[in-house]
């Protein structure tokens, strides 16, 4: 019986377990960072929320909402749990991304984050109690640019997208890495979650419906191409764009005017 095998120093996993002293190791604390993506209520841009930190470190910079994960709850419910105490927000679509875990990435202890990929329909978000200020942030990225802009606030994040050269086994690859342009900054390593968050996100549009979890329950197709435009970074052929569509919606039977050219069209509804 399994409870009976004994270890090399003839002890049980009972008795093992009794002498283990989980102190005599170095243990990292783990956190969980969210990409919060919307867009603008015009559909003139894709829009991440970012938090401005009211503590030390990099007080008064920007950064993705997110927190310590707790000892009794998995990374997903910290992350459910986090943007709900941060954002008031719950239920809504949540992936993880990727875990980050470069020594020297928190200045105050070994920390390792699970960001998390987050979609909504445009909605109001309030701050929580360690941050002094919330803001959704217009963003874009091109082949050597990531920015981020908040005209009412007048703020500008700007990072310029160099290629860096990795190599996994036999493989050589090229990719590219956020280097600081503008004089204000984002938290962290936070840079380099929102290039791959926002990578991921155009990744799948692709190849999944991942971009209606972005539309409210009913749209016209004018603006749902606006917002697969947005997501992609580059604009569609009209004629493409609905073949590839026409058996992800249904139509509702209802009009209703498009966001982009205020022109009465056809309401449709994502066919689940």
């Amino acid at each position: 019986m399994d409870s009976e095998l004994r270890n090399k120093d003839g002890l049980t996993e009972k008795e093992f377990l009794l002498q283990y002293r989980p102190g005599d190791y170095e243990r990292p604390s783990v956190t969980v960072d969210i990409l919060l993506f919307t867009v603008d209520p015009e559909l003139n841009s894709l829009k991440l929320l970012l938090i401005k930190r009211g503590n030390h470190p990099y007080m008064n910079c920007w950064a993705l909402p997110g927190g310590f994960v707790d000892m009794d709850e998995s990374a997903f419910t910290a992350a459910n749990r986090e943007l709900k105490e941060e954002t008031g927000l719950e239920g809504i679509y949540l992936e993880q991304l990727y875990t980050y875990s470069q020594p020297g990435r928190d200045p105050r202890m070994r920390v390792i984050s699970i960001a998390y990929i987050a979609l909504i329909p445009m909605t109001e978000a309030v701050a929580g109690d360690d941050a002094t200020d919330t803001e959704w942030f217009d963003i874009s990225m091109d082949s050597d640019r990531l920015l981020l802009t908040s005209k009412e606030k007048d703020i500008t994040i700007e990072y310029l997208l160099k290629n860096k050269t990795f190599e996994s086994g036999m493989i050589t690859y090229d990719n590219q890495v956020p280097q600081l342009k503008s004089k204000s900054k984002l938290a962290f390593d936070h840079n380099l979650i929102i290039y791959d968050g926002l990578m991921r996100l155009r990744n799948k549009a692709d190849y999944t419906d991942i971009v209606f979890n972005l539309m409210g329950e009913q749209f016209t197709l004018p603006d749902l191409q606006r917002v697969y435009e947005m997501v992609l970074g580059r604009k569609l052929y009209k004629k493409n764009f609905r073949d590839k569509i026409k058996d992800k919606v249904v139509n509702t039977g209802e009009e209703g005017k498009s966001i982009k050219g205020n022109k009465m069209s056809a309401l449709y509804s994502y066919k689940k």
